[in-house]
């Protein structure tokens, strides 16, 4: 299977900054009023991690598919 190297610093990094531009976003769109603020960053945060959580999952399922098969083109060859 293909590794990527991220820390885990990295990663919260990378998490925090996705959560407070979605939170940025909403805020632009009218998403939440003021007195919403502390919900709304709760949301963006648990969204944030929810998202990445499953993005991650699937692309290492989809990595680990393609390093089996491109294995088992190496054992045909």
């Amino acid at each position: 299977m293909a590794d990527i190297p991220l820390a885990l610093n990295d990663l919260n990094s990378i998490t925090e900054i996705v959560a407070r531009d979605l939170l940025e976003q909403w805020a632009i769109d009218d998403r939440f009023t003021e007195d919403q603020i502390d919900e709304a960053t709760k949301n963006a945060v648990n969204d944030t991690i929810f998202v990445i959580n499953n993005f991650m999952g699937l692309f290492n399922e989809k990595m680990l598919l393609q390093s089996e098969q491109s294995n088992s083109n190496q054992l045909i060859i």
